[in-house]
C-alpha cells in the first residue's frame, strides 16, 4: 500500500492536503525504451574526402559497434560519397548534441586511424565538418535538405562561391 499526498485548492485558495490510501500500480506506455528518432547527417572536413570504397565499409561497421556500444538503436543508415546520414533511437535523456558528439568522436578517431592518408591532410583530431544536421524524424532528410546543407556549409568554409 502506497500513501500519498496531494494539494488541493477550493475556491478561498485555502490548501488544504488530501491523504490518498490506494495502491498504485505504474505501466510503461510503451514497450519499447526509446522514445525518441532523430535523422543525423554529417559531411567530412574536406570536400575532396569521400566515403567511398572501404572507408564506406567501415562506416557501417563503426556506426553499428558505437549504436550497441552507447544503448541506442539504428534504424537507418546511410553512406553516400558526401555525406553520412543515420536515423536513430535513443532514449529521452540523450540529447542529439550527445549523440552527434559520440559519433564524431569515435569514427574521426577510426578514420584517422585506419586511413593514414586522410589524417595526414586533415591536421584537426575531426574528420567532420562543423556543424551538423539533425532532426526530429523516423524519415531520412529531404534531398533539397541535404544539399542545402552541404553548400551552406561549403559556403562557411569558403570553399563554394555561388554564382549570380
Amino acid at each position: 500500500m502506497l500513501t500519498t499526498a496531494s494539494d488541493q485548492r477550493t475556491n478561498n485558495n485555502t490548501i488544504h492536503e488530501l491523504e490518498l490510501k490506494t495502491e498504485v500500480t505504474f505501466e510503461s506506455v510503451s514497450t519499447d525504451p526509446y522514445e525518441l528518432s532523430y535523422a543525423c547527417l554529417l559531411i567530412p572536413r574536406f570536400s575532396t574526402h569521400y566515403l567511398i570504397g572501404d572507408l564506406a565499409g567501415s562506416l557501417y561497421d563503426w556506426m553499428r559497434q558505437i549504436c550497441i556500444s552507447f544503448g541506442w538503436r539504428l534504424d537507418f543508415l546511410s553512406v553516400q560519397p558526401d555525406y553520412l546520414q543515420w536515423i536513430i533511437r535513443v532514449p529521452p535523456a540523450t540529447s542529439p548534441a550527445r549523440i552527434i558528439s559520440v559519433v564524431r568522436h569515435h569514427t574521426s578517431d577510426e578514420i584517422f586511424e585506419n586511413f593514414p592518408r586522410i589524417k595526414k591532410e586533415n591536421r584537426s583530431t575531426d574528420f567532420w565538418a562543423h556543424g551538423y544536421l539533425v532532426i526530429v524524424s523516423t524519415s531520412p532528410h529531404p534531398p533539397k535538405m541535404i544539399k542545402d546543407f552541404i553548400r551552406l556549409t561549403r559556403q562557411q568554409q569558403g570553399l563554394f562561391v555561388e554564382r549570380g
